[in-house]
Parts: C-alpha cells; structure tokens; sequence
C-alpha cells in the first residue's frame, strides 16, 4: 500500500519593483530639495532678468556711439563700466550657488536616514538597498544637472553685454566655473560629495559642513590649475584683444627677462619707480612728465604679457566638464560600494 505524497508549493519568484515606481518614490524623496532649489532659482532668475534687461538697455547706449573717441562716448562708456562692471556680493552667489544645489540635495540623501535610523526600514524592503539606492542617485543627478544648468544659461545671457564690452571675461575665475558646461560638472561634484560626506558622517548638517568645505577646497585647486589646461599665449603687444584673459607681464631686455630692480634702477632718471606689477608706477618728487612705459620701450625694454585667448573658452569648459564628471562618478561609485557592504 503506498501512501499519497503531497507536493508543496513553491512561492511564486517576486518580481522587482518596476523603475519607474521607484522614479516616483524618488521624486516625493526629493520634495523638499527641489521646492527650496526652485525658490532660490527663481529669486535669482528675477534678479537676472530685470537687471539684464536694464544692462543690455544701458550697453545698447554705448554701441549706439558712432565716434567711440568722443567725450560724450567714453562717458556713457565709464558710466556703464561702473554700473555694472563690479557685480559685488552676487558675485559670491554666482559661484557659490552650484555648491548649494549639489550640497543640500545630496547631504540629506543618507544622512537623514542614518540619523534618523529610518535606513532599517528604507533599506530592508523588497527593492533592495542598491536598487533603492540607484534610483535616487539618478534622479538627484539629473535634477541637479538640469537646475545647474538653467542657472548657467541665465547667467551667460546677463554677463554678455559685459563680455562684449571687454569689462569682463568668460574665463575669469570668477565667472567660468558658473556658465558653460562647467557649472553642471561643479553642482554633479557639490553632490556626490555630499552623498558621500552623508554616509560617512551620518549626520546632516556636519556632512553639509564637510561637503563644502571640501568643494572649496577642490574649486581653489581647479582656480589655480585652470589657465594651464593649454600653455599660455605671450604677446609683446601692448594691448590684447579685450576678451582674452591676461595672466602675467613682464620685461625684457635684449631677449632676457628682467627684475624689478633693474627696471627701477632705470626709472630712476624720471623719477618714476615700478612697484606692485608692470603696470603699476609711482611717481616720485620732480617726476611724471614722462609717460615710464613709452621710456622704458624707447631704451631697448619688451614688455611681455601672458594670456589665455576667449576662443579657447569651450576647450576649457569640455575639459573641467570632463575632469569634474569623472571625480563625481568616483565619489558615487564608492557611495555604492560602501552601502553593499554596509550590514542592513
């Protein structure tokens, strides 16, 4: 006699949560970030747009000059430069901004459930950590992308009149980093810092501290290395095209370059001394009747300027870009790397 054998069942593989559910979970996890990013956007897109309006109506002035030379001219001229030529604290908003964007939409990001301790429940459901995970970092991504993004595209149209007016330049440190393709690579790196800085220091408002302090430090960094992406261009002309971007004078005599020193030594007969660049003179007792440069010229000097021309704006602008995309990747790719080994 054979007794029945009862099969069991197995329970049915469960599916993975589709995409683009995760896509919505995303956007209400980023709720907060992206109303405070769109209402910092939009008071700094009025400010722009009102104060670009009226500086293209003033700049509109200035090329309406038939004769540049004349008095009238050069004082609409100063007028404008004056104006606008020194944008004061917004400046300081301009190239802080893509910090801000990338920092606090990716500091919170973990940060918050680990302080919080919500990462047990966030991190033990059926998506899986790493799909969560994934999902977030890319719709951060392409959030801070397209806000950083905008913001650039702004500010490249309240700068031009300024650019075209040679007051100033589109590869001025402080102006490239937030126009151009640049502005979107330093918001990327504003927040892969920050998702990183909030895994490692688990606390929100530390791993904002640590995020910016750390961004400062890689824009100081990039400051100082960016005139070197390609070798300067030296001209002895004593104007450069008002566009490029000057970087250092000096002068030589008979194909030597000179010190300052022996550059005084020689002023000395006009009562003129160099002093803080070559451009730069004091006039002592008895002195300034004599223009020192045009004397300088006239007794065998060359004076030298190196700069860096506007055409190769874009070329700078696809390599910081370029550079930036890579140490963001980097900085995520270890964000991933830590949560998978990170005990649930």
């Amino acid at each position: 006699m054979t007794s029945p054998v009862l099969a069991v069942a197995r329970p049915a593989a469960r599916r993975p949560v589709p995409w683009r559910r995760l896509a919505w979970v995303s956007w209400r996890h980023y709720r907060t970030a992206s109303a405070a990013t769109g209402a910092l956007l939009a008071v700094v897109a009025v400010y722009l747009v009102v104060q670009g309006l009226q500086m293209r109506n003033a700049y509109a002035a200035v090329q309406a000059c038939a004769t540049p030379s004349t008095p009238s001219c050069r004082f609409a001229l100063l007028t404008f430069h004056d104006t606008y030529g020194n944008p004061g604290f917004a400046a300081a908003v301009y190239i802080w901004l893509p910090a801000l964007i990338g920092a606090f939409a990716g500091a919170p990001l973990l940060a918050r459930e680990l302080e919080t301790g919500t990462y047990r429940f966030a991190w033990t459901q059926g998506v899986g950590r790493m799909r969560w995970l994934i999902a977030l970092l890319v719709s951060g991504t392409l959030g801070v992308a397209l806000a950083c993004a905008a913001f650039g595209a702004l500010l490249s149209w309240y700068q031009q009149p300024l650019v075209d007016a040679g007051i100033q330049h589109r590869l001025h440190p402080s102006l490239f980093p937030s126009t151009g393709l640049a502005v979107v690579g330093w918001g990327l790196a504003a927040y892969a810092l920050g998702v990183l800085a909030g895994l490692v220091v688990r606390r929100v408002v530390p791993a904002l501290a640590v995020t910016l302090a750390l961004w400062t430090g890689l824009a100081f960094v990039a400051s100082n290395v960016r005139a070197h992406y390609e070798a300067p261009l030296a001209t002895s002309s004593l104007q450069l095209p008002a566009k490029d971007l000057p970087i250092e004078q000096w002068w030589s005599y008979n194909g030597s370059r000179v010190s300052e020193a022996q550059i005084n030594q020689t002023l000395q007969a006009i009562g003129v001394q160099q002093g803080g660049g070559t451009d730069n003179f004091t006039i002592g007792p008895g002195g300034g009747s004599i223009d020192p440069v045009q004397y300088l010229l006239q007794h065998g000097y060359t004076q030298w300027t190196s700069y860096q021309p506007d055409g190769r704006y874009w070329t700078f602008q696809a390599i910081e870009f370029a550079w930036l995309i890579v140490v963001s990747l980097l900085l995520l790719a270890a964000t991933l790397r830590l949560v998978r080994r990170r005990a649930g």
